[in-house]
């Protein structure tokens, strides 16, 4: 009995350390986040999307592999996500992007799942922006964990503004979640 005790002391500082970190690493991210602005005095969407896929990205990655390297490879992973989508996507175009891959991860086929959206915002000029267009499509299938959550690779597409925006992210769902958590570009 006290040999199980004593082993559990050194996982719960390895824990601890990590915590801790990942806490030092959210507040460094948050400090960036004020140098970063959009017009509006804001930070903008790519700061905010870069900011928001290093903290996912570092805490997924340091519970998965519990270790420092897992935390700033994960924290490297999805501030990578978190950009490329923050840069060209607003909130409602992210919303939609969310939906569909939720859509794409629970979808028993290979199929696209395609949101068009109308822009929100009028422009100054006599023509406004055409429509963006998401898309979560699965390119593989679901694989079970050992701990009982499950992980499928999706591709993302945005096309704005005649731009096109690919990626593949692995997403997991812990066992018992709704929630979709990204792990790897």
């Amino acid at each position: 009995m006290t040999a199980m005790m004593s082993g559990a002391a050194p996982f719960a500082a390895t824990r601890l350390k990590l915590a801790a970190r990942l806490a030092g690493l959210a507040a460094l991210c948050m400090i960036a986040a004020g140098c970063v602005t959009g017009d509006d005095s804001r930070p903008s969407n790519q700061t905010t999307g870069t900011i928001v896929g290093a903290a996912l990205g570092g805490t997924v990655g340091g519970l998965a592999f519990g270790s420092v390297g897992g935390v700033v490879g994960g924290t490297l992973v999805g501030a990578l996500a978190g950009n490329l989508v923050g840069r060209a996507l607003d909130e409602q175009e992210r919303r939609r992007l969310a939906e569909a891959t939720q859509r794409a991860y629970a979808s028993d086929t290979d199929e696209a799942t395609v949101y068009t959206v109308e822009p929100t915002k009028s422009s100054s000029s006599s023509s406004a922006p055409p429509p963006t267009v998401v898309a979560a499509k699965p390119v593989g299938p679901r694989t079970a964990r050992p701990d009982g959550g499950t992980c499928r690779p999706i591709e993302l597409t945005a096309t704005k503004n005649g731009q096109t925006t690919r990626e593949t992210t692995t997403f997991c769902q812990a066992a018992g979640s709704n929630e979709l958590k990204p792990v790897s570009v």
